[in-house]
């Protein structure tokens, strides 16, 4: 698996998320979700009352489905770790 890599984001590319557009257009799921969360989120706003309950179911399968990708990113990125977590043990003197 390749890895990305890190640089340092200014405060103004961190203040603004991406559109739903942008989001498509660069194939990040998680990034295509959370815009589509921000589309409902704001639309739940000004919504008529009938309305509202979809907007809310919609939202809350959203934020499933992004905690999901969240959790399966963290797990990858601790699996990609070269450090492995080792239990202490006492030495035997053989030196294995």
């Amino acid at each position: 698996m390749a890895r990305k890599s890190l640089r340092v984001v200014s405060a103004e590319e961190k203040a603004v998320p991406p559109t739903l557009l942008e989001a498509v257009e660069s194939g990040d799921i998680l990034a295509i979700m959370k815009a589509q969360r921000r589309i409902i989120a704001e639309s739940l706003v000004t919504a008529p009352d009938n309305t509202r309950p979809q907007y809310s179911n919609e939202l809350n399968k959203l934020n499933a489905l992004i905690r999901e990708e969240e959790s399966r990113r963290s797990v990858e990125d601790e699996d990609a770790s070269v450090v492995a977590p080792l239990e202490p043990t006492a030495w035997d003197g053989t030196g294995y």
